[in-house]
């Protein structure tokens, strides 16, 4: 299977998902129609970027698809794909660096490692998107998580899942406004969808760990006591109590650190990203196999 770049443009290149809540829709959108061939993508003001992995053959398919998915969320209108191939595990591999820039290069105003629109949260456990598990470490062997961290300013170090005794330093409020940027819910959390109601009881579970009263979460909730009592008795599904953990985790790294302005070029060429002699070999038309590489 070969990797596939796609780019989706506005019409007129205004803003296609101008909420919180619409960019948040466009990536459940991204991860339920991508899937397992799914391995990067971002959203910024007025395109998408996406990298897949799929057979050439199916890349049409999926390129309409997306854009399918995408359209009724999408304010002014969005065009098809423009679609590119990956050239070889040097290319894949800048793409990596180029995704992870685009709120930076593109100065949205957040910060490039909470932006909801891209695939750090996800890459670094950060958050939970159902269909999104991308196997970028089969197409890209080499590649380590310090390299995400890089990319967005960050310290390159593991982000490890917030303890209890540091929950207890967090607010009520910012504990549900993390949860639900964790699962990338809506973010008042309205109605009771099997997502809002998921994210509802990773609050009231994880704002039991911390100590806090079914009073004081009903309150950030903005539902009964005896809801949040019932909801933190009730399941939630593996992964995403560590998912809303790491967010908090991910806030305090970003707190007080510079906003990351990225320089990365429109385009991939040798300028654009140096090939050593590994990444090389590994992009020829026969490479050899390679032994796997110690970290």
């Amino acid at each position: 299977m070969k990797s596939w770049h796609l780019t989706f443009s506005s019409d007129g290149r205004s803003a296609l998902f101008p909420s919180e809540d619409l960019r948040r829709q466009a990536v459940r959108a991204l991860a339920r129609v991508g899937g397992p061939a799914l391995l990067l993508f971002c959203v910024v003001d007025d395109h998408v970027h996406v990298v897949v992995l799929c057979d050439d053959d199916r890349v049409g398919v999926l390129a309409r698809s997306l854009l399918l998915a995408l359209r009724p969320l999408a304010g002014p209108g969005i065009s098809p794909a423009h679609v590119r191939p990956v050239q070889g595990r040097s290319h894949l591999m800048w793409l990596v660096g180029y995704c992870l820039a685009q709120p930076s290069k593109h100065r949205i105003g957040a910060h490039p490692a909470l932006w909801s629109g891209s695939c750090f949260l996800d890459l670094v456990g950060a958050r939970v998107l159902p269909g999104y598990a991308p196997p970028l470490r089969e197409a890209l062997p080499r590649l380590r998580g310090r390299v995400c961290f890089e990319h967005v300013g960050l310290p390159a170090r593991p982000l490890q899942p917030l303890d209890d005794d540091a929950l207890r330093e967090v607010t009520a409020t910012a504990l549900v406004a993390a949860a639900s940027a964790a699962l990338a819910a809506p973010p008042d959390l309205p109605g009771n969808s099997a997502l809002v109601v998921t994210c509802r009881r990773a609050v009231a579970q994880l704002g039991k760990a911390a100590g806090f009263t079914a009073a004081q979460l009903a309150r950030a909730l903005r539902i009964q006591p005896n809801a949040v009592r019932r909801l933190a008795r009730a399941p939630v599904p593996p992964g995403v109590l560590p998912a809303v953990r790491r967010r908090l985790a991910l806030e305090a790294r970003v707190a007080g650190q510079p906003m990351l302005v990225a320089e990365a070029p429109m385009t991939w060429g040798p300028a654009a990203y140096e090939i050593n002699e590994a990444d090389a070999a590994a992009s020829a038309p026969a490479p050899e196999p390679e032994a796997p590489a110690n970290d």
